[in-house]
């Protein structure tokens, strides 16, 4: 058996969950077995593989460590240092999940690189010492961004990250999946509160919405306001 350790610091919980949530299929399929549990400071993910399959599950639990850092380290990064006016609370939320999306999978590839040969990896050392470039371009980003915004300016300004973007994201009874069908979980990662079907959708990258189902009214005016006629209701199921 081969064992593949994870950990982050106080807060890093929630990181943690997400990873162990996102590969349980592999993590079953393999005869893998997954334990999570705080210890002290820090909580702690451990993987205990079969030799066969620790490259394999290896590979997933490390692009999982990317997204965590591209999304969620990244939320935090911006949570505080984001300093806009003139948005509610939810527009506000809006705004961060689509600075986080403009450039998602540029920087995911970026931790991943970084992480891809580590069997023991803790997260937020990774962050700290392995991505200070990282760091430096998103600040540069938080410093780029105008002091106010309103609410026509935001969706002109998420308008536009959407617009040249090609895949399709599918809305089934307010879950969200990808262009192949599969659950995304990535707001998870980010805060609570309102928007967070429009937030998932933003982060899945994608520039057309299928929807199944009524939907929030937050949601659907929001989807409506930043997709205009690409976003399509359909009766079908797609499962």
């Amino acid at each position: 058996m081969t064992e593949i350790c994870i950990t982050d610091g106080i807060g890093g919980f929630n990181g943690l969950k997400y990873i162990k949530d996102a590969v349980a299929e592999i993590t079953a399929k393999t005869g893998a077995e997954a334990r999570l549990t705080p210890q002290g400071a820090r909580n702690r993910l451990c993987f205990n593989c079969p030799e066969y399959y620790s490259d394999i599950l290896h590979a997933e639990v490390a692009d999982k460590i990317a997204e965590v850092i591209a999304v969620g380290y990244k939320y935090e990064y911006f949570k505080t240092a984001v300093k806009v006016a003139g948005l509610s609370e939810t527009e506000r939320e809006i705004l961060l999940a689509s600075l986080i999306a403009a450039d998602l999978n540029e920087d995911k590839k970026y931790a991943f690189d970084r992480v891809k040969h580590i069997k023991e990896a803790a997260i937020d050392g990774v962050f700290n010492f392995r991505l200070k470039p990282l760091k430096a371009k998103w600040k540069d980003i938080a410093e780029y961004m105008p002091s106010c915004f309103v609410g026509e300016e935001l969706k002109a300004f998420v308008s536009f990250l959407v617009e040249n973007k090609k895949k399709r994201a599918y809305i089934d009874d307010c879950k969200v999946y990808d262009n192949y069908y599969r659950r995304l979980k990535r707001c998870s990662l980010l805060g609570g509160g309102e928007g967070e079907i429009i937030r998932e959708v933003l982060l899945s990258n994608c520039g057309e919405v299928e929807i199944r189902g009524n939907l929030p009214e937050t949601d659907e005016k929001y989807l409506k306001e930043f997709f205009g006629d690409r976003v399509y209701f359909t009766q079908n199921s797609y499962l």
